[in-house]
């Protein structure tokens, strides 16, 4: 039996994810500030924790629910989903306290959570763990230097992980191409003189050219069980379309 733990599974993709895996019978964790009140099901369970903060993260890792979780289970896949673009911002405008959550979130959460449950999974249990990465993370962007470098950190960890060598762990950073949720709202409501790529997000937006999270959900639900997976660290969800 498989079972999936997925981060920042309230809202956007990561609701979209934990629909998925929950309507494939599939056992289900969420992770996030907020407990998901739709799509319950007797597979779910949730735990309610500001991933931003890595002292409570890590108090409550050390309590051993996802080490119980996941005991009697031979597959486990773990998807780093929660993240945020803040600040978006040009260098010398960007706030310190959202530099300091987006790194805490974009990269210690989801070190720790992959690091934890590699340490307390079965002996003989595949785990699969999954970055929800970006493009900004591959390519230079203005006003993203930091988001940039909080995704390039998740690359580089995948990489790291597969060439260790593990055979029953593998790691894969996938970038979902630009997906219609609150996090692109958000970007929308950048301030123009401080972001310069806003235009770009405003005409996405209107030209209807974001993915639904849903179609966004099932590509990365397949990519997962691709074959492929055992030979890829860094992928693009437009690679599998």
């Amino acid at each position: 039996m498989e079972k999936v733990i997925i981060t920042g599974h309230s809202r956007g993709l990561g609701k979209a994810l934990t629909k998925y895996y929950l309507d494939k019978n599939c056992p289900a964790f969420g992770l996030s500030r907020n407990l998901l009140k739709e799509c319950l099901s007797e597979n779910l369970q949730q735990q309610a924790i500001d991933l931003s903060d890595s002292q409570a993260l890590n108090i409550w890792l050390a309590q051993g629910v996802l080490a119980r979780f996941i005991s009697a289970t031979k597959h486990i896949v773990l998807i780093n989903n929660a993240g945020t673009t803040w600040p978006n911002a040009i260098l010398g405008k960007q706030n310190a306290a959202d530099m300091m959550q987006a790194v805490t979130l974009n990269i210690t959460a989801p070190l720790l959570l992959a690091n934890h449950l590699a340490a307390c999974k079965p002996t003989d249990a595949c785990l699969k763990i999954i970055h929800i990465s970006s493009g900004a993370g591959r390519n230079a962007y203005p006003g993203w230097s930091v988001y940039g470098a909080t995704k390039a950190a998740l690359d580089h960890h995948a990489q790291c992980v597969n060439i260790e060598a593990n055979p029953n762990i593998r790691a894969l950073s996938i970038a979902p191409g630009v997906v219609d949720t609150d996090m692109q709202a958000a970007i929308r409501a950048s301030d123009a003189d401080h972001f310069p790529m806003l235009q770009r997000f405003l005409d996405l937006k209107k030209q209807g050219s974001l993915s639904s999270p849903a179609e966004t959900a099932a590509k990365i639900a397949g990519i997962i069980d691709d074959q492929r997976f055992e030979l890829e660290a860094i992928c693009d969800v437009r690679q599998y379309s």
